[in-house]
C-alpha cells in the first residue's frame, strides 16, 4: 500500500524481469528448485540460475542423496536423454543403430531417438559410448544439431586454443559461441576438449532455450 503525501515526491522502481517460462528470479529459499540439494552453494554460486532452470524444466534431475552433482561430469548418454526430454518423449521405432546401446537401458530410446534425428553420430564403428563423460565441444554439436544445424554469422572465434576444435565440431563451436551458449573460462581458454560438468550443462541449455 502507498499513501500519497501533500507534497512532492520521488518514486523508484525496480523492474525484474521473468524467465520466459515465467520462474519467478529465486532467493534461495524454500521454493528455489535446489534449495534440497546441499551441494549448490546457495543463490551465489555462478550456475544456481541455470540449475533452477534445469531441475524447474526437468532437463537434469539430482541425485537421490539430495545431491545435484554440479561438477561432475555429463555422459553422452545424459545429454542424448536430456533432449529427448525437452522433445517430449517421442515415440521410437525400429532398431538401434549403436551396437553399446542395449534394448531396454534407460538411455535406450533418447539414443535411439538422436540418432536417428540427426542429433547424434557416434565415435565410429558402431559404438555410442553411451557411459563416456561428454565434451564441451561435443555437448556444443549435439545442441546445435539439436537446433536444426543453424550457421554462424562469423568464422571468427576470440580464444587461444581453437587449434584444439575438432574439424567436425567448428561449426557447431563457432554457432554456440556467437550466440553466447558456450563460453569460454576466462584468459582466452575455450577448453573444447574438457569435459562438460552439470553445471557447465545447465546453463548451456538454459543460455540456448532461453534465447
Amino acid at each position: 500500500t502507498f499513501t500519497m503525501p501533500g507534497g512532492a515526491i520521488a518514486v523508484a522502481v525496480t523492474f525484474v524481469p521473468l524467465s520466459d517460462d515465467g520462474q519467478e528470479p529465486c532467493d534461495g529459499g524454500a521454493d528455489c528448485p535446489s534449495h534440497s540439494y546441499t551441494d549448490l552453494g546457495g543463490t551465489g554460486a555462478w550456475y544456481h540460475d541455470a540449475v533452477d532452470y534445469a531441475l524447474h524444466n526437468g532437463l537434469i534431475n539430482g541425485y537421490g542423496s539430495d545431491s545435484f552433482g554440479p561438477n561432475d561430469a555429463l555422459t553422452r548418454a545424459q545429454l542424448a536423454q536430456i533432449l529427448f526430454n525437452k522433445a517430449g518423449r517421442p515415440a521410437v521405432t525400429g532398431s538401434g543403430a549403436f551396437a553399446d546401446v542395449a534394448p531396454g537401458q534407460w538411455y535406450a530410446n533418447a539414443i535411439q531417438w538422436a540418432g536417428q534425428n540427426g542429433i547424434v553420430n557416434g565415435q565410429g564403428n558402431g559404438l555410442f559410448g553411451p557411459d563416456d563423460d561428454i565434451t564441451r565441444e561435443q555437448l556444443a554439436v549435439m545442441l546445435w544439431r539439436y537446433a536444426g544445424r543453424p550457421a554462424a554469422t562469423s568464422t571468427a572465434l576470440p580464444f587461444d586454443d581453437t587449434d584444439k576444435i575438432s574439424g567436425y565440431a567448428l561449426d557447431a563451436v563457432r554457432w554456440a559461441v556467437e550466440n553466447g551458449i558456450l563460453k569460454g573460462y576466462g584468459g582466452g581458454r575455450l577448453g573444447p576438449q574438457d569435459r562438460a560438468t552439470r553445471a557447465q550443462a545447465a546453463q548451456m541449455l538454459k543460455n540456448l532455450f532461453e534465447r
